[in-house]
């Protein structure tokens, strides 16, 4: 298994996905989001975008190469919160705000796909977010829905770019570790 690289804009909940990441047996590090696409390349396998309390696409200049990741970063990239929305507005996908989200959310899975597998139809996810994908980017499929937000989860497995807009670090999503060990396995 390789490195899973955790870029760490300072969310609430950052720590957590690089302790679920090795309580599960993998290896993790936080990366600094300035940190060069090159250096990266080399030493990672793969990469998460974790949360912060940014919005896409005001404040993307505050996200440093994270942009870059997201587009070249030659591994499996996955989008947590903010990350999903990263991923979603560079390649094209569309973001609103009228429908936030905070606390426990039902997820409604249309498609397990990879990272998915295993969760069954529907789960509980703990939310945090003002800003959502409504339509996701062009070669992306939609993975999971609420009640109120269209895109909780997609996917371009042709490209290895995968996201959710919940929380799976959490022990307030069912699933959560199955989730994140999904992407683990990816990283190989």
């Amino acid at each position: 298994m390789g490195i899973i690289g955790v870029v760490n804009f300072g969310g609430q909940y950052n720590h957590l996905i690089k302790r679920r990441l090795e309580d599960s047996g993998f290896q993790a590090k936080f990366i600094n989001p300035n940190e060069s696409i090159q250096v990266l390349s080399r030493e990672l396998n793969c990469l998460i975008i974790s949360g912060g309390s940014w919005n896409i696409p005001t404040d993307i200049p505050k996200l440093g190469n994270a942009p870059q990741y997201v587009l070249e970063f030659p591994g499996p990239v996955l989008g947590i919160c903010l990350g999903h929305q990263l991923i979603a507005y560079e390649f094209g996908g569309v973001l609103d705000s009228k429908t936030p989200e905070f606390g426990g959310v039902r997820i409604r899975v249309d498609d397990e796909d990879t990272i998915l597998k295993g969760v069954g139809v529907e789960f509980t996810a703990w939310e945090s977010h003002n800003i959502s994908v409504s339509k996701e980017p062009s070669g992306f499929m939609v993975l999971a829905h609420s009640s109120t937000v269209r895109v909780q989860a997609m996917a371009n497995p042709r490209i290895s770019r995968y996201s959710v807009q919940f929380h799976p670090e959490v022990k307030h999503t069912e699933f959560g570790d199955v989730i994140l060990r999904n992407f683990a396995k990816l990283c190989s």
